[in-house]
């Protein structure tokens, strides 16, 4: 016979137990039962209108779910029949018993009330203390429901309670076992040896010719020597400057107009194809070069935001001192030289007797000559050009700004000007109000970019080293972190 027909069984018996004890005058008796058959019955009607929401509800397309819930209603009749089983238990082994003694004390009571007092009071003490036992016993009915009841809202708080425990219990060992994984880690790094970075598995073939393998670790150590660390940083700082500065029509444009250029030059100087070119080069494709090109693009403009983040107010302010000033109106002279390919075949002068005709003019001019005569003097010897007025920030030589710069207005130059076309002897007419700081700050940064550009030809591999240590640049290969160590070291002297 299974455990479920034995259960059965007994509940059965049990249940027709109460029955004919119910007949025998017992109220209490009844009534406990009357209340269970209605508490049963409820539960009865409850569980088959659960059933009902959840078919009506939930039909057969959610399967799953109508089976979870079928099996909370029948784990929960399961729970409230061993409830009912625990308490017919209960009142067989408890109540009964003591409702019997309290039952046989009443009856010796009235048969041996004529014999003693004294054994009437300790009748009645007995009765009293049924009474209690009664009490307890139906107040450990009511904590069996209510236990029953908070059964699964316990079950949760109890496990984080649990885990709260042993972690206050154990945050001795778990602090020290948290501290020796640090240590370990940290010995681990020290002693740990050089780490190269292979294909999932560095020995598998790439190739294999004549019956030799040439594995991806090969290859791999080739390429390393051969390009260095180039080839990686190219894609390093694409990625990195692609993200600052997306690709736009300017872009596009001048970077297409630069290619252009360089396939032209090649096609006049070496008579090459385009093909010709881009394979001279090592470029896959067109589109390769132009890649190559905005890479190169994007360099230049990070190179300038370099410089100007780099710049200082004092910086800026030092260089308004002393460079800035109101436009000046000019003209002047020139005594052209020839360069070495052209004196032999032009009238131009050379240095030397260029810088002395130059000066012979000056002579003229303290003497008294007028400025006009000079020019029609000297017509077929020198040029002549009115400059209008020249702002600081002008196309001029260097050499030509500072002397016209330290002029008075209505004044010639004291010596001759040298500059790449030869020497010059000019007339400052005039001059405007210097500009304020504010509304020539901006072009005083270009200015100042462009100086430190030209100071330093490294500047534009200090900027992206720059660039990569900011983005936190980390080597799992020991061999490319020295070779990139040697190439950092080479550009920051």
């Amino acid at each position: 016979m299974s455990k479920e027909t034995e259960k059965k069984d007994k509940k059965t018996n049990k249940k027709n137990n109460s029955s004919v004890k119910s007949k025998n005058n017992n109220k209490t008796k009844n009534a406990n039962k009357s209340n269970k058959k209605i508490v049963v019955e409820k539960d009865t009607e409850r569980k088959k209108e659960t059933k009902s929401k959840v078919t009506k509800n939930k039909p057969e397309t959610k399967f799953k779910e109508k089976n979870i819930k079928e099996e909370i209603i029948e784990e929960y009749d399961e729970d409230l029949e061993d409830f009912f089983e625990e308490e017919e238990e209960f009142e067989e082994e408890i109540i009964k018993p003591k409702k019997e003694e309290k039952k046989n004390s009443f009856f010796k009571f009235k048969k041996e009330e004529k014999k003693s007092n004294d054994k009437a009071k300790v009748t009645d003490k007995d009765t009293k203390s049924n009474i209690k036992e009664e009490k307890k016993a139906n107040k450990n009915i009511q904590n069996i429901t209510n236990k029953a009841k908070s059964k699964n809202n316990n079950n949760s708080s109890d496990t984080l309670t649990k885990i709260g425990l042993f972690l206050e219990k154990n945050k001795y060992i778990i602090g020290s076992f948290a501290a020796g994984v640090i240590i370990t880690t940290l010995i681990a790094m020290i002693i740990w040896p050089d780490r190269i970075s292979t294909l999932k598995n560095g020995e598998q073939s790439v190739v294999k010719v004549g019956g030799k393998n040439y594995t991806a670790n090969t290859l791999y150590e080739r390429m390393k020597d051969h390009y260095s660390v180039s080839q990686l940083l190219d894609l390093i700082d694409n990625d990195l400057l692609t993200k600052l500065y997306p690709e736009t029509d300017e872009m596009k444009q001048e970077v297409e107009s630069q290619a252009q250029n360089y396939i032209n030059q090649y096609k006049t100087y070496y008579n090459y194809t385009q093909e010709q070119f881009l394979e001279a080069n090592g470029f896959a494709s067109y589109d390769d070069f132009l890649n190559y090109l905005k890479l190169d693009y994007r360099r230049k403009q990070y190179l300038e935001k370099y410089v100007k983040d780099n710049l200082t107010d004092k910086d800026i302010q030092k260089y308004y001192d002393e460079n800035v000033y109101g436009d000046i109106k000019c003209e002047h002279v020139l005594v052209e030289v020839a360069s070495d390919s052209e004196s032999d075949k032009s009238n131009k002068l050379n240095d030397k007797d260029a810088k002395k005709l130059a000066e012979e003019i000056i002579d003229k001019i303290n003497d008294g000559t007028s400025w006009k005569d000079i020019q029609k003097e000297y017509k077929d010897k020198v040029t002549y050009e009115d400059l209008g007025y020249q702002s600081w920030d002008a196309q001029l030589e260097e050499s030509f700004k500072d002397a016209l710069k330290d002029m008075d207005n209505k004044s010639y130059s004291k010596d001759p000007v040298k500059t790449s076309y030869g020497y010059h002897v000019i007339y400052r007419a005039d001059q405007k109000k210097t500009p304020s700081l504010k509304d020539t700050k901006e072009k005083i940064v270009q200015k100042l970019i462009e100086e430190k550009k030209a100071a330093d030809s490294n500047l534009q591999y200090k900027a992206l080293i720059s660039l990569r240590n900011d983005k936190k640049i980390k080597f799992s290969d020991t061999d490319l972190k020295a070779k990139y160590d040697s190439y950092v070291k080479q550009y920051n002297k």
